[in-house]
């Protein structure tokens, strides 16, 4: 009798979805924690909170309130409203790859001085290590078009100078940020030539490294919707959602919809019961009694999803665990090819793994079994 063989690599993903589904408690390591944090797949919501970030630095006030709570760069905190004015898109160059800045605001400095600053939004679970040369390219190119769009003999006087660029990095993925901040350290041996290579640096704001508490300190669209996206397991996200909720009730009308808006968003995208979550929100009035049918709708069918996910998995095993007994029978008379293996593999379907199971009892040989299977194939 041959060596019993199991199925490892057909059962591995199983093992892994059946391990996040009984996943526990899903809020992002801080950036002083050690390693790298890599969530389950069920637990994890997509990134689709990139809208809504948008939205909300569009706005003057907003993207002024980020500036001088969140980057706090001195020169920032002599701003006002109404020295910041966002640029048409026309104004957004793009890198090499063809991507695009966020978002580009033209600022009036107390000097009278004209500044750009441009955002990027790094809302991914990786980090992207050229994010310096990016930035390079973003720069280049902007400056170039201003430069090509002043007069000839304006920009070739003694005085004319360039607009002082300056690139902030938003990112909010889990993953320590490990990239290099400024493009002396992209080069090699860029410290040994000093000033004399080309070097500029990034804001970087990380939002793992933003405490809560924090967060919380003022009350904006903007900071509740960061505080929602400290959390990405479901269940977690509806309590943080819940949070900011009633911290929202003390702003604008406006911004009360614009908060709505964005939760809509997020929550039709991980929820598998769309119809009833659009709804729900849809009709949400923002009373105490609206409020609490609110939460009940959210967790009931975020709940009802989860015990979905979980006799998924059940069947997913089961059928599994069928694919194993087939392939160890099978190894008793014989050799398992490759392609059969793939086909035992793929099947899915629980009645017609019981069959195999049975043929493989009965089969002398590998290629009786194959002809029984094939067979049936064509009789179904």
């Amino acid at each position: 009798m041959k060596e019993r063989k199991t199925t490892g690599d057909c059962r591995s993903d199983i093992v892994k979805k059946s391990a996040a589904v009984k996943a526990g408690s899903g809020k992002r390591e801080s950036a002083g924690e050690q390693g790298m944090v890599k969530r389950p797949e069920f637990s994890e919501t997509p990134a689709p909170h990139d809208k809504g970030y948008k939205k909300s630095l569009s706005k003057p006030a907003e993207f002024l309130h980020f500036l001088k709570k969140y980057v706090k760069a001195d020169w920032m905190m002599q701003l006002r409203e109404a020295d910041l004015i966002l640029c048409d898109k026309e104004m957004l160059e793009h890198d090499y790859e063809g991507k695009e800045a966020d978002l580009i605001y033209r600022v009036n400095m107390p000097d009278g001085k004209q500044a750009f600053i441009f955002i990027l939004q790094e809302l991914q679970s990786y980090v992207d290590y050229t994010m310096i040369f990016r930035i390079l390219v973003y720069v280049v190119n902007t400056l170039v078009k201003y430069f090509l769009d002043v007069d000839k003999k304006e920009r070739e006087k003694a005085g004319f100078r360039l607009p002082a660029m300056v690139p902030i990095v938003f990112y909010n993925g889990s993953d320590r940020w490990t990239a290099v901040t400024s493009m002396c350290d992209y080069q090699n041996s860029g410290e040994m030539f000093g000033d004399y290579i080309l070097n500029l640096k990034y804001y970087l704001v990380d939002l793992a490294k933003l405490e809560e508490e924090y967060i919380l300190s003022t009350n904006t669209v903007l900071d509740n919707i960061m505080y929602c996206d400290k959390f990405r397991k479901r269940m977690e996200l509806v309590g943080a959602i819940r949070t900011a909720y009633g911290r929202v009730r003390g702003l604008g009308l406006q911004e009360r919809e614009e908060f709505r808006n964005w939760v809509k968003y997020i929550l039709l995208s991980v929820c598998e019961n769309k119809e009833a979550v659009a709804e729900e929100i849809l009709s949400w009035a923002g009373d105490r009694e609206s409020d609490m049918a609110f939460e009940y709708t959210i967790i009931r069918s975020l709940k009802e999803e989860r015990e979905e996910m979980r006799a998924e998995v059940k069947e997913e095993v089961k059928a599994a665990t069928k694919t194993e007994d087939i392939l160890t029978l099978l190894a008793e008379i014989g050799t398992v090819s490759d392609t059969l293996k793939q086909t035992i593999c793929t099947q899915k379907d629980l009645a017609v793994l019981t069959q195999w199971v049975k043929t493989a009892a009965r089969a002398e040989t590998i290629e009786e079994f194959e002809g029984k299977i094939r067979d049936t194939g064509k009789r179904s």
